[in-house]
């Protein structure tokens, strides 16, 4: 009778711990499905303090009468100079690209008829226009090409009017993340240092890797992205392809995006080339991108990243969707630094032998007593 009821007992524990655990999982399901939006913002602000603590630490030594700047100045410095690069790139780069568009929208009927004119002379091709009626097609999509651009304007300015709305989620943003810089990770040492054991020296252990890995992520980045830039500048101006500066900002800011930014943005330039010198500028831009993706991928990234981020590639794309698929593009940016730091959570929270791979709990090779081998 004892035995039947300790055994009674305990099943009654386990069962009462299980359901406690599915309440509290369930509680922070709740928390977590009626305060996203506000969790975003803090992981945004995260990752956005931790891309511009760099920064603001060179900002720092800037020297004016033989002392530093205030961290508080610095922050603010660093955020001045990102406000006027966002307006140059909104004054100086989309009014020019907007001018293009609208300007090949009105000529592309001209281009359909010297095209006409080209099929009439080829028999080939007459005998499949007359079969599927080509150039009709043609006509008329480019006839109807300009009033889809006004609409393409209509739905730009509604997508205005929202950002516009998102002004507050901006500014709360950049509050949490200038208080976040400005206090150097006091607030999560303060709070890690207040764990039990060597649960305190891990802790900190994982802020340090978490910060090196998003530094070292952005830094890279940004890099990348300046070099694709800059080498898609100096491509167009020797071409002789108009809106060099406005193209060349827009391949570095699709660069930033990953895996498939340098490549959408190579696509636009090798259409602009075509539209611009066809065949000759679009194939000197297309053998020139091939070389410089291949030494981006293969000699300078890896380079770069040989300190910073390490996943697996298949890692990164699953990390990639799902972040895009929660955040949008901003999810896209940031998957791969939350992936790295959660490998470096997992690094450090379950570490591994190094005889056998196997996974060990926490803390347990600390606390394996040393032996000597005879």
């Amino acid at each position: 009778m004892d035995a039947a009821r300790i055994q009674a007992r305990a099943v009654a524990k386990v069962t009462i711990i299980a359901l406690a655990m599915i309440a509290v999982a369930l509680l922070v399901a709740l928390i977590v499905l009626h305060t996203r939006t506000t969790l975003q913002w803090v992981v945004i602000a995260v990752f956005f303090a931790l891309g511009i603590a760099p920064l603001v630490s060179l900002a720092e030594r800037v020297r004016i009468r033989g002392r530093g700047l205030p961290r508080w100045l610095a922050i603010l410095v660093v955020y001045l100079l990102g406000f006027i690069f966002f307006l140059f790139v909104l004054l100086q780069v989309i009014p020019p690209m907007v001018k293009e568009v609208e300007k090949l929208a009105s000529q592309l009927p001209t281009y359909v008829s010297d095209f006409e004119d080209w099929a009439e002379g080829n028999e080939e091709f007459r005998e499949l226009n007359d079969k599927y009626d080509i150039t009709k097609t043609l006509t008329d999509e480019a006839k109807q090409l300009p009033s889809r651009i006004g609409d393409a304007a209509s739905e730009a300015g509604a997508l205005t009017v929202q950002a516009g709305q998102n002004v507050f989620a901006a500014i709360t943003i950049l509050a949490l993340a200038f208080f976040l810089v400005l206090d150097r990770g006091r607030l999560y040492l303060n709070a890690v240092s207040r764990l039990p054991g060597d649960a305190a020296e891990r802790g900190r252990r994982i802020g340090e890797g978490v910060f090196h890995v998003v530094k070292s992520y952005i830094s890279v980045t940004l890099l990348s992205a300046v070099m694709a830039g800059l080498f898609t500048w100096i491509m167009l101006e020797l071409l002789g392809i108009p809106m060099a500066l406005p193209l060349a900002v827009l391949v570095a800011f699709l660069d930033l995006i990953p895996l498939i930014g340098f490549t959408l943005g190579g696509l636009l330039i090798a259409i602009v080339a075509a539209i611009t010198d066809f065949p000759t500028a679009a194939i000197i831009w297309g053998v020139a991108f091939l070389v410089y993706q291949q030494l981006q991928d293969r000699v300078f990234q890896p380079l770069m990243f040989k300190s910073a981020v390490h996943l697996n590639p298949a890692i990164s794309i699953v990390a990639i969707l799902l972040g895009a698929e929660l955040l949008g593009i901003l999810g896209a940016l940031i998957a791969i630094p939350v992936a790295g730091s959660i490998a470096v959570i997992l690094k450090e929270l379950v570490p591994r032998q190094v005889e056998t791979g196997e996974p060990v709990p926490a803390g347990a090779l600390e606390a394996e007593p040393a032996t000597e081998t005879p």
